[in-house]
């Protein structure tokens, strides 16, 4: 059965859709890694949100595999809140975090800064976390996606996409040589002759 022939009109219509398909399809994976993985970016796209997964060290309210949808705010204005933070300068303990913000401390000769500690936990750590290391204050959790998008979002998932990538080539090679020889077969069967 052969394939019926396409009007220049027609091929014009199929090629505008496929590209707005494959247009609308980048532009959303677009804004959804942007949400996910670039906070910075988010940030000023989003209406002051940005999410945040695979930290390195949570607060007991939360779990690790929590999305943390967050917000930024005046820094002076966030004692009792739940806090994600870019911890530098105390080597093993270094990397991102969300803990509770307990005090705020304004030294005299000084940057301010914010004592953190867990909820439900008299102690707090021996950090001063200061304006520049604060990345947003907690609004919503949504678990288990978090989970997801830290492995996505980590070192360890380039095996996942290395995999993926040949995988999705090899289905990509099979099922064009497997026209290609259908194809081949058809026209054998047609044209004996010219074998």
């Amino acid at each position: 059965m052969e394939k019926p022939v396409l009007t220049k009109k027609e091929r014009l219509i199929d090629l505008f859709t496929k590209i707005g398909l494959s247009s609308a399809i980048v532009i959303i994976l677009f804004l959804l890694a942007t949400f996910l993985y670039f906070p910075k970016l988010s940030y000023k796209m989003y209406r002051n949100n940005a999410s945040f997964s695979g930290l390195t060290g949570y607060d007991a309210a939360l779990n690790t595999g929590d999305l943390l949808i967050t917000q930024k705010e005046e820094f002076d204005d966030l004692q009792g809140k739940l806090i994600v933070f870019d911890l530098k300068g105390y080597g093993d303990y270094d990397g991102r975090k969300a803990y509770r913000a307990l005090s705020y401390v304004t030294p005299i000769d000084g940057e301010s800064y914010y004592i953190v500690g867990s909820t439900f936990s008299g102690y707090s750590f021996p950090w001063r976390i200061t304006e520049d290391m604060y990345l947003g204050t907690v609004k919503e959790r949504i678990p288990g996606i978090g989970a997801i998008t830290g492995f996505l979002g980590s070192q360890e998932s380039i095996f996942f996409y290395v995999s993926a990538f040949v995988s999705i080539g090899g289905i990509v090679i099979l099922v064009k040589s497997n026209k290609i020889s259908k194809t081949r077969k058809k026209e054998n069967q047609k044209n004996p002759s010219d074998k």
